[in-house]
């Protein structure tokens, strides 16, 4: 019986075990200095020049500043996430019971959910006027 692989970067985020595919995550660096965007929501800590272009950073929790940056694509947009801790990056075995789930070190890793981060900063947002 074969093994499925799935090449991608495990994270630890908020204490839990997290997989975010290859075909999402763009680069991994050093988080570069961040300029606020006043009048936004808590979570988004403003935005960053990486890799020649202006990107949105969404904090996905309290501690963000003190992990690298994660630059993802979502909705076909560049977006760097703060607050994931890079665990490992490779091809680990995926975990048929679980949509997009994989195995590492024996412990299940589930998909980190870019949509649920996203929409907590639209449930966030009053508009003034």
């Amino acid at each position: 019986m074969s093994v499925t692989k799935r090449g991608g970067v495990v994270v630890k985020q908020g204490g839990a075990l997290r997989f975010l595919p290859a075909s999402v995550v763009m680069r991994i660096t050093a988080c570069p200095p961040i300029s606020r965007l006043p009048g936004t929501p808590k979570q988004l800590l403003g935005i960053t020049h990486t890799g020649g272009e202006i990107v949105p950073v969404v904090g996905t929790d309290g501690e963000s500043r003190h992990t690298p940056l994660l630059v993802c694509l979502y909705l076909g947009e560049p977006v760097g996430l703060l607050g994931c801790d890079v665990v490992s990056t490779g091809s680990f075995e995926v975990d048929l019971a679980t949509e997009g789930g994989v195995m590492f070190a024996g412990a299940l890793a589930r998909t980190l959910d870019l949509t649920a981060v996203f929409a907590s900063l639209q449930t966030n947002v009053r508009w003034e006027g």
